[in-house]
C-alpha cells in the first residue's frame, strides 16, 4: 500500500515540477530602456512581465534622484501593460524604481527593479571608451532580432523647370535640394553609372553619338548614384575595404571641366551603407548607418567599437571618428550608428570633411535647406518572446510599429541636434514627410492591414520647430494603409488603399487645425503622387480588380495593368478623375512605380514619362512579355493625358526583358530625347520621337 502512495506521489510531483520550473524561468523579470531621454521628450521602460494597474502608485512606483530622493512625476502604464511612460522630469539623473508587488505574475525570480537614466537638455559627445564599451554591453545584456521595415527612397513640391542649358534635372522633392541618380546631364554631357565605371558620353550632335571618356572606379567600388555641382561631378559607391576589413559609403569627386578629361579631386568615406545623400548650400551630405560588431565585446573588451572614416585630403590611412564627434541619440537602444559626413564643395571640395556619429540607427530622411529629419521604426515591446518566434511572427504579420523623429538644423558642414518625438504608426517614404514654414508635417500608418484582429489606420501630424505637436488629422480610411503622398504649401494630398483608393485632400494652412476637405474613391491606387499645377495632380499607380476565392469564400483585390491618372483638385471638396489611361496588361512595370527619380519632365512640351517593361495577360495567370522601352505621355489641365511617344522595343519572340537593355532613364537636351539602358544609348527627336543615333556602351 505504502510503494502505491509512493508512486501516486512520485507521478504527482514529477508533473508539479516541470510547471515550477517554467514558473521561476518565465517570471524572470527583463527590463528594455534608453539611457537617456530629451526633456522635451517622455522616457520609458518595457518590461517582460506585465503590471498591475492598480499598483502604479507612489508606493510601488516612484522617482528618485541618483541619491534616493523621491521625486515628483507623472507615471502612466500604456495599454499593453509592460511599458512605464514617465513625463515631466527636469534634466538630471534618476532611477526607476518598481516594486516586485507591483508585477501581476509572481514567482521565486521576481525581484523588484531598478533602472537608472538621465534627462538630458542637448545632446553631449560620448566622454569616454568606457561610456561607449557599457552602452554596448547594455544591449547584450537585453540582447533581441530587430527587422527593420526599410522606408523606400522616396514637402514642398520641386518645380519642374529646365537649366539654362535647356537640359533635364533629377527629380528632387524639395527645390534646392539635389538627391542625385544614375543618370545626370550637363553641357551636352551625359554621365551614366554602371557597376565599377562612368560612362561620358559627348551628345553635342545626336545624331552622331561618341563615347567621350570612361571613368574606372575600384574594383570593388559599385556606384549607386550621381551629382552634379558646379563643375564637380560626385560619385557615390558602396565598397568592401579589405584593408579596413569592412564596408564604406564612399563619395569620389572629379572636376569635369573637361568632360573628356575628368580629374580625380579627393575621396571622401564612412563605415557602413548608403542611406541616401543631399547637396544643398554648397555641401553634400553623406547620410548612411553602420553596424558594429558589438557581440566581440564578450570575447574582447578591447573591441574598437567606433565607425571608421576616410578623407583623401588628409591622408591615405582609415580613421576611427573620435569620441567627441560621437552621441548616444535619445530614447534609443538598437546598437546601430547613424553616420552622417558633410563636405564643403566650394573652391573645388578642397576642405576636410566633417564627420558626425549618433547611436541610434535611422532607415528614412527628409532634407530641407536647412534641416535634416532622420526617422526609425520602433517596434511594440516583445522582449519576453524568443528571437526566432519574434521574426517568424514579423515575416508573416509584421508588427505594429510606432515613429521616432530625429531632427538637426544644418548650416553647411555644421550640425546641431535640435530634438527628438515620436508619432503613431510607421512612414511610407519621404513624400510622406516635408518641412513647411518651419512645421514639420508627416503622414504614418499604424497597424497593418494583414491582422484582421485590429484595424489600420492613417494619420497625419504636425510638429513645430522643436518638433512639439501642433495638430493632426487622425484615423484616416480605418482598415486602409498609405500608398502614396504628397505636400503642396498649404494643401497635402494622401492615397490610401485596400479596395478601393481613396484620394483625400487636406487643408493644412492652420497648422493647429488641419482638416480632411474631400476624398476621391476610385479603383487601384497611386504609388507616386506629382503636382502637374496648383490644382491638378500626376498618380502614377496600377489599376485592380476583385476576384473571389471559392476556398476561403472571400473577394480578394489583385492588380492588373499599370495606371497613370490626372487629378482635378481645383474643387478641394470635390476632386476628381479628370483623365486616366492604362498602361500594359497585368504585369507590366515601370521603376517610377518606387523610384520617382525614373519620371522625365519636359515643361516645354508639358511632357512626362518614364521607362515602361510591358506584358499582357496569358492563359490562366500566365503573363506574356511584349516589349520594353519608354512612353511618353503630353499632360495637361487642358487636354489630360495624351500619348505621344511609345518608344517599345517589341517582343523578337523572348519570354523577357533583357536586363542590360531595359530602359532605365529617360532624359533631353534642347529638342532631343535620349534612353539609356545599361548596354546602349538611343538619341530620338524631342517633338515626333523619331530615332536618330544609337551608341553601344561596352
Amino acid at each position: 500500500m505504502k510503494s502505491k502512495w509512493f508512486a501516486i506521489m512520485l507521478i504527482i510531483v514529477l508533473a508539479i515540477v516541470p510547471g515550477i520550473f517554467t514558473l521561476i524561468v518565465n517570471t524572470d523579470v527583463t527590463a528594455k530602456a534608453a539611457s537617456a531621454s530629451m526633456a522635451t521628450q517622455n522616457w520609458q521602460a518595457s518590461f517582460s512581465v506585465a503590471l498591475k494597474k492598480n499598483k502604479i502608485t507612489e508606493e510601488y512606483v516612484y522617482i528618485t534622484t541618483e541619491k534616493g530622493s523621491k521625486v515628483p512625476a507623472t507615471i502612466e502604464l500604456l495599454e499593453d501593460q509592460k511599458t512605464i511612460v514617465v513625463k515631466k522630469l527636469a534634466p538630471g539623473n534618476y532611477q526607476l524604481h518598481v516594486k516586485k508587488e507591483a508585477f501581476a505574475q509572481g514567482g521565486l525570480n521576481v525581484a523588484s527593479q531598478t533602472i537608472p537614466f538621465t534627462i538630458i537638455e542637448t545632446l553631449t559627445a560620448v566622454k569616454s571608451e568606457k561610456e561607449l564599451q557599457q552602452y554596448f554591453k547594455k544591449l547584450l545584456t537585453t540582447q533581441r532580432v530587430e527587422i527593420r521595415e526599410e522606408e523606400s527612397l522616396q514637402s514642398t513640391a520641386s518645380e519642374d523647370k529646365a537649366t539654362a542649358n535647356n537640359e533635364s534635372t533629377t527629380n528632387n522633392q524639395v527645390e534646392g535640394v539635389e538627391e542625385g541618380d544614375i543618370v545626370v546631364v550637363k553641357d551636352d554631357f551625359i554621365y551614366t553609372a554602371k557597376d565599377q565605371s562612368i560612362t561620358v558620353v559627348n551628345a553635342k550632335d545626336p545624331k552622331n553619338l561618341k563615347m567621350a571618356t570612361s571613368i574606372k572606379l575600384k574594383h570593388s567600388q559599385y556606384i549607386s548614384k550621381l551629382a552634379l555641382y558646379d563643375n564637380l561631378l560626385i560619385a557615390i559607391g558602396d565598397q568592401y575595404i579589405e584593408k579596413a576589413g569592412t564596408a564604406m559609403v564612399t563619395a569620389s569627386i572629379y572636376d569635369i571641366s573637361n568632360p573628356s578629361n575628368p580629374k580625380h579631386v579627393r575621396d571622401v568615406g564612412q563605415e557602413g551603407f548608403l542611406q541616401d545623400i543631399r547637396i544643398t548650400n554648397d555641401t553634400l551630405y553623406l547620410i548612411g548607418n553602420m553596424y558594429p560588431n558589438y557581440w566581440m565585446l564578450q570575447e574582447d573588451n578591447k573591441t574598437d567599437l567606433k565607425p571608421k572614416t576616410f578623407d583623401s585630403m588628409a591622408g591615405t590611412e582609415y580613421q576611427s571618428l573620435p569620441l567627441e564627434k560621437i552621441s548616444i541619440l535619445p530614447n534609443t537602444m538598437d546598437g546601430t550608428y547613424s553616420l552622417i559626413t558633410a563636405v564643403d564643395l566650394k573652391n573645388g571640395a578642397k576642405t576636410t570633411a566633417n564627420t558626425k556619429g549618433y547611436l541610434g540607427g535611422s532607415s528614412g530622411l527628409y532634407m530641407s535647406e536647412n534641416a535634416l529629419y532622420l526617422t526609425t521604426p520602433m517596434y511594440e515591446s516583445s522582449i519576453d518572446v524568443s528571437s526566432e518566434k519574434r521574426v517568424m511572427d514579423m515575416i508573416w504579420l509584421p508588427r505594429s510599429a510606432d515613429t521616432q523623429i530625429f531632427k538637426w538644423n544644418v548650416d553647411g558642414t555644421t550640425l546641431n541636434f535640435v530634438g527628438s518625438t515620436e508619432v503613431k504608426g510607421t512612414v511610407l517614404n519621404q513624400y510622406s514627410m516635408d518641412e513647411y514654414k518651419g512645421n514639420f508635417r508627416i503622414f504614418t500608418t499604424e497597424g497593418n492591414t494583414l491582422n484582421e484582429k485590429s484595424t489600420s489606420y492613417n494619420h497625419l501630424f504636425i510638429l513645430d520647430e522643436h518638433l512639439k505637436p501642433l495638430g493632426a488629422v487622425k484615423d484616416m480610411a480605418p482598415g486602409e494603409k498609405i500608398y502614396s503622398a504628397r505636400f503642396m504649401g498649404e494643401k497635402a494630398y494622401v492615397v490610401t488603399f485596400k479596395q478601393v483608393d481613396p484620394l483625400f485632400v487636406i487643408d493644412v494652412a492652420n497648422p493647429k487645425k488641419p482638416a480632411v476637405l474631400g476624398e476621391l474613391k476610385i479603383p487601384g491606387f497611386s504609388n507616386y503622387l506629382h503636382p502637374l499645377d496648383d490644382t491638378h495632380l500626376i498618380g502614377i499607380g496600377y489599376d485592380t480588380e476583385q476576384r473571389y476565392d471559392s476556398y476561403t469564400k472571400r473577394n480578394f483585390t489583385v492588380t492588373t495593368n499599370m495606371k497613370m491618372s490626372l487629378f482635378d483638385v481645383s474643387d478641394f471638396r470635390n476632386p476628381k478623375e479628370q483623365s486616366t489611361v492604362k498602361i500594359g496588361g497585368k504585369g507590366s512595370s515601370s521603376e517610377v512605380q518606387y523610384n520617382p527619380k525614373a519620371l522625365f519632365r519636359n515643361k516645354e512640351y508639358n511632357y512626362f514619362g518614364f521607362p515602361v517593361v510591358l506584358y499582357e495577360a496569358g492563359k490562366g495567370d500566365e503573363v506574356v512579355y511584349q516589349g520594353q522601352g519608354a512612353q511618353i505621355y503630353e499632360i495637361t489641365a487642358e487636354k489630360g493625358i495624351v500619348l505621344k511617344g511609345n518608344i517599345i522595343n517589341r517582343n523578337n519572340n523572348e519570354s523577357y526583358e533583357n536586363w542590360e537593355q531595359v530602359v532605365q532613364r529617360v532624359v533631353y537636351i534642347d529638342d532631343t530625347l535620349y534612353t539609356i539602358a545599361r548596354n546602349e544609348i538611343k538619341s530620338y527627336q524631342l517633338n515626333d520621337f523619331k530615332p536618330l543615333d544609337t551608341l553601344t556602351i561596352k
